[in-house]
């Protein structure tokens, strides 16, 4: 039997406004589920951001 997973990134654009994302800040998604707040918070990073 195969799961099938699909997931629906809710309310990424109010979360990454209340991080208030510096490019050289350092970052854990610990929750990760299907990672669209993960790739898009990588995505606001500098090359000295983590």
């Amino acid at each position: 039997m195969t799961k099938e997973f699909h997931h629906v990134t809710v309310l990424l654009h109010e979360t990454i406004d209340m991080l208030d994302v510096k490019p050289d800040g350092i970052y854990v998604d610990a929750t990760l589920g299907g990672a669209g707040h993960s790739e898009y918070l990588l995505s606001k990073l500098s090359e000295k951001g983590h």
